[in-house]
């Protein structure tokens, strides 16, 4: 049976989250008026006190709430029944007083609805799962052949000159409007230059610090792509970068202009990230013996997996793995938005990056009963060689 949490007790806890994200990021964004913070952090103080218990509440106060946000995030959150998550262990900023690059994420995925939240916060934020949505609506009345020529450049084109994104898109360019110029995105720039990451080639961020500016890509820092500014070239000429990271390949810095465009955020979080982990999957596993790979058949619903794995070597049991790869920061935030679904009628396989594999468990128990399996990158691989009858 799946783990079930109060629905109550997770939506105000959700709310809360929300709550110290958006305040968050209103603290580190040097571009925001003062009275404009002032506002954005009031609105988000009475949200974060209506999450609570009346007696809770009157003890939050401003100076609490904003002290709160730079310490484990525990304090300032209810609690969610018995069950425990990593967000009151969570900070949103990190050693050097930065917020961290997966707040936004966190805020999109945690989003309660916009109903709930209309008395409390007259500004409007980006909910990341209508954005998917709408991607996926405009990709599932493509014809099959234009589905996975889309899904592929997603993650092969999600950034660049607009003259090379026009001619790689081709066709399919006026069907998508998700793009953005990069001029517009001051987080990424670094004296008039931008630099696509060598792994997913968006926008990596820009950070500054007393002494030193980095440069690091939101998804792939943890595996060793980040870099240090070195000053000395002049502004016709894009700063060189210093590989600080093992897998910081030589990057090209390019004019941040208005003829340089990206895919917004939730686009690249929630259909770049994965459909590079899908490529990754296909790839590693291209070759194998007795094996059958499938892609982006553009038949079913988008939602429900993109990577068809069939296995039969002789003398072994043959073994399926229908594949949805996710790339969400939060894990409990997937978990809720999995279990909004219908259940599958056939068995899932819910691929987390590798990095995430410590969560792979939690995932599993709040699925369990819904014919949903988890697992990781690289544990799928191994288990798809064994199948082949191949060594791992």
């Amino acid at each position: 049976m799946a783990i079930k949490e109060p629905s109550d007790a997770r939506s105000r806890r959700d709310q809360a989250l929300t709550a110290c994200c958006v305040a968050a990021a209103a603290e580190s964004d040097p571009m925001l008026p003062p009275t404009r913070r002032a506002s954005m952090l009031m609105d988000c103080l009475s949200v974060l006190r209506s999450a609570h218990p009346v007696d809770r509440a009157a003890q939050i106060d401003m100076r609490t709430f904003r002290n709160g946000l730079r310490e484990p995030l525990g304090a300032l959150l209810p609690t969610a029944g018995a069950t425990a998550d990593q967000f009151d262990a969570m900070r949103l900023f990190d050693a050097h007083g930065l917020v961290r690059d997966a707040v936004e994420d966190l805020c999109r995925e945690h989003l309660v609805p916009h109903v709930a939240l209309k008395q409390h916060w007259s500004w409007a934020r980006v909910h990341a799962e209508q954005e998917e949505r709408r991607l996926y609506e405009i990709l599932r009345r493509l014809p099959p052949e234009d589905y996975r020529r889309a899904r592929s450049l997603l993650g092969e084109h999600p950034a660049g000159p607009v003259k090379t994104l026009r001619r790689e898109w081709d066709r399919l360019w006026m069907r998508f409007d998700f793009f953005e110029a990069v001029s517009d995105w001051p987080w990424c720039q670094l004296d008039g230059w931008w630099y696509p990451c060598p792994e997913c080639h968006w926008p990596m961020r820009v950070l500054r610090h007393k002494t030193t500016v980095e440069v690091r890509c939101e998804a792939h820092a943890a595996f060793g792509v980040h870099y240090r500014y070195v000053p000395g070239s002049g502004r016709d000429q894009p700063a060189p970068l210093v590989a600080t990271g093992k897998r910081a390949k030589p990057v090209q810095g390019l004019p941040a202009s208005t003829e340089h465009l990206a895919l917004t955020r939730p686009v690249w979080r929630y259909g770049t990230l994965p459909t590079l982990m899908e490529l990754h999957l296909r790839n590693e596993v291209a070759g194998l013996p007795h094996l059958h790979v499938e892609m982006w058949l553009g038949k079913l619903r988008p939602d429900e997996y993109d990577l068809h794995i069939t296995a039969a070597a002789p003398g072994q049991r043959k073994r399926t793995w229908r594949v949805d790869a996710k790339a969400w920061e939060s894990v409990p935030a997937l978990g809720t938005a999995l279990l909004e679904r219908s259940a599958p009628n056939f068995p899932l396989t819910i691929v987390l990056p590798d990095h995430q594999k410590g969560e792979r468990h939690y995932l599993a128990a709040r699925l369990r009963g819904r014919r949903t399996s988890v697992t990781t990158c690289s544990r799928l691989i191994k288990s798809v060689r064994t199948a082949c009858g191949v060594p791992r």
